[in-house]
């Protein structure tokens, strides 16, 4: 069978996707680092904007006290690889095994180099090359995600305002976005930190979805757990059976024929982030990095399969995405 063009891109999501983009388009990939006490929280976030205000830019977010930085380059300062995932921005870079800093702001100044071992790809077929599934492939939709790394160790140190930080033994996750737009209500979560299962990870997202003339309640998520990766996706005929959102926590029950999963997340502290609209970063969006979450993954006969507490956990609340489900 002979693919077109665009299939190999889109068959390795972690890579570059926007090569023939020159407006109205927006790319990030996002990389989660904790160290192996927990007393270290950042997420480093690469991009590239196309708009009237077209540029280049880093973002940062330190999770413990949520302050942010947000550094712009100019757009020339963006290089990719055509084959692989790997990002220069500046000084800077990032691949699927590594990420190099040398940031120079008015909040953090940050060098050094990471390494990432044990990294733990999403499972692909050719009907679902990514945690889209086959909404992989449709021409129109606003924003594309993708997942690159579910877990991986972290091995290296970071020179963080002049203070040596060492990073060895802790824990790391990537992912990635890419369209015109972040949807205009959604909830994501990440989580990587289970005590009763050092190797579980989960990322859901639930959101409003253009689609054609309409919209529709969109779900994106997995679990992995003892080596299976548990999908709970639109695309999965997932259902939400419940949503409870307030200051304090978000509470929800995702439902697909085979499981039934049970969150409950703790709301923490969090600092602002620039998100895209139409490519342009100026929209401001709060992500928390030290959250805490409860689960339940069980069959529908009632067996469960996992139950426990994870920390550190990645939140974002943005709109009002109760009022799309029914």
């Amino acid at each position: 069978m002979k693919f077109p063009k665009y299939f190999p891109r889109l068959f390795h999501p972690s890579v570059y996707q926007g090569k023939r983009k020159a407006r109205n388009y927006f790319e990030g990939w996002y990389y989660k680092h904790v160290d192996a006490p927990g007393k270290q929280i950042w997420s480093i976030i690469f991009g590239i904007s196309f708009s009237e205000d077209s540029h280049s830019f880093i973002q940062v977010i330190e999770g413990k006290t949520g302050k942010t930085e947000y550094f712009r380059f100019k757009k020339e300062k963006f290089s990719f690889e055509k084959k692989k995932l790997g990002i220069t921005i500046a000084e800077n870079s990032i691949t699927g095994q590594s990420i190099t800093l040398d940031l120079k702001g008015k909040l953090f100044q940050i060098q050094g180099t990471l390494h990432y071992q044990n990294t733990s790809s999403f499972p692909q077929k050719i009907l679902s090359p990514g945690i889209m599934g086959w909404y992989t492939y449709a021409p129109f939709m606003e924003c594309y995600h993708g997942v690159v790394s579910m877990n991986h160790t972290l091995h290296g140190m970071l020179t963080i305002n002049n203070t040596e930080i060492d990073f060895s033994g802790g824990k790391g996750y990537i992912e990635k976005d890419w369209g015109r737009s972040m949807p205009s209500d959604w909830i994501w979560l990440q989580c990587n930190h289970f005590e009763e299962d050092p190797e579980m990870s989960m990322m859901v997202s639930i959101a409003r979805i253009p689609w054609l003339t309409g919209h529709f309640p969109g779900f994106l998520s997995f679990i992995q757990h003892k080596g299976k990766v548990w999908r709970f996706a639109t695309y999965k005929n997932t259902k939400i059976t419940s949503l409870e959102i307030n200051d304090r926590h978000v509470e929800f029950v995702l439902e697909n024929k085979n499981a039934m999963l049970w969150v409950e997340v703790k709301r923490a502290g969090s600092g602002d982030l620039k998100a895209p609209v139409q490519g342009k970063m100026d929209r401001k969006i709060a992500e928390s990095l030290d959250a805490s979450v409860e689960i339940i993954l069980s069959e529908k006969n009632g067996n469960i399969l996992f139950q426990g507490k994870g920390k550190h956990a990645g939140l974002e609340v943005v709109g009002d995405v109760s009022q799309y489900i029914r």
